[in-house]
């Protein structure tokens, strides 16, 4: 009485197609816009290297919400514009009479930004210079 067994080797399964896919499912509109607006501002946290105390203060403070704003922001354009596309595909519309608005637009959209920002980093370095001011005039007073 001999108990027969039967041996089959399978091929092992292709474990880069498998993570390949994983990636794939992971490469959404939105995950893409959270890892670049991540990635910008640990960048622009790397840049501006001496942060004060009252600017982290306010990163831990307001951080979480204009990150989640900024997100929101471009994931709303990011979505407009899939949505546009579906739309000039199904009904056959060609990109520029699509477009040609914000083609126009751009270099004052363009413009606009750097300027906004160097507003907002100009407004910066003048509230740093006042609370540096501030900060000495309390420590180091010199009418002892």
């Amino acid at each position: 009485m001999y108990l027969s067994v039967e041996v089959r080797i399978l091929p092992p399964k292709p474990i880069n197609i498998n993570m390949w896919n994983r990636i794939k499912k992971w490469f959404t509109i939105d995950h893409v816009v959270d890892l670049l607006v991540d990635i910008a501002l640990i960048i622009y946290e790397v840049i501006s290297s001496p942060i004060l105390i009252v600017m982290r203060l306010l990163r831990h403070f307001v951080g979480e919400w204009f990150t989640g704003k900024i997100k929101a922001g471009v994931r709303w354009v990011a979505h407009w514009f899939e949505r546009k596309r579906a739309y000039r595909l199904e009904h056959g519309i060609g990109i520029f009479r699509t477009y040609w608005w914000l083609i126009l637009l751009s270099p004052i959209i363009i413009t606009a930004s750097v300027f906004g920002f160097m507003i907002l980093a100009g407004v910066a370095d003048i509230v740093s210079w006042i609370w540096e001011e501030i900060e000495y005039d309390f420590f180091y007073d010199d009418d002892v």
